[in-house]
This record gives structure tokens, sequence and C-alpha cells, in this order.
């Protein structure tokens, strides 16, 4: 499942990433699109989970209006990916909070993996 976030032109943002312990193997993925054309103007992604459960990245200011793609995908039996269960936690001028989890497994939650996203400057909250 991809959750897109409006991103202003100007606006940069800071991405923290977290997860829960033991809670088995993930990947979260961005995508930057320009609204306008649609074409890709950068992608960051990166294995959570393990050892590594905190992360943090900045997402440069464009100069154009952009459409952030997030999707979070945990490991399969046998190789390979599927998609997270994605839910909003917050949803601010200033931060959206994203929860992912693997709904199939044993005393998953929506914070099993967390998306974080501070806005350098603010922006509409989804449904205002």
């Amino acid at each position: 499942m991809t959750h897109a976030i409006d991103l202003p032109a100007g606006a940069g943002v800071r991405m923290t990433a977290s997860a829960r312990r033991a809670f088995g193997a993930h990947r979260w993925d961005i995508r930057v699109l320009c609204v306008a054309t649609g074409e890709a103007r950068a992608s960051f992604g990166s294995h959570i989970g393990g050892a590594d459960i905190d992360q943090r990245l900045e997402i440069p200011a464009q100069d154009v209006d952009c459409r952030l793609e997030v999707r979070s995908r945990h490991a399969v039996t046998g190789g390979g990916w599927a998609d997270d269960d994605a839910s909003i936690e917050e949803d601010t001028p200033d931060i959206l909070e994203l929860g992912f989890c693997d709904l199939a497994r044993p005393l998953a939650a929506p914070g099993d993996v967390r998306l974080r996203f501070a806005f350098a400057a603010p922006r509409r909250p989804a449904g205002a």
C-alpha cells in the first residue's frame, strides 16, 4: 500500500524511521515525484529491523510542488517482500506520522514501523 503526501515547493522534510525490536525485517521506500509531470526527482529506501531500529533522512526542499509516495514492506518466507498495512498515527500541519505492520504476524501493531515526517514549512493535513 502506497501513501501519498503533498510536498509544496520550498518545503524540506526530516524523516525519522523507527521499528519495534524483534518484529522482523521491513523495508521502507520514499519516492519524490513532480506533481506537474510525474517525473521522479529522488528515491530513498532502507531496510529496518533487527539491530537497526532508528534511522533519519533529510529530504531537501524542491523547486516545484512534489508528492512523496511512501510505502513499507515486510520480508516473507522464501524471500521477497509483501506490503505492510498502513495507518495514520499523527497528522498536523507540521508532522505526519505513519505506522506500518504485517497484520498476519502474531502481536502485530500499527506502529511496528513508524515513519515520522517533520516539515520545514507547514502543509495542509489530510482532509483539511
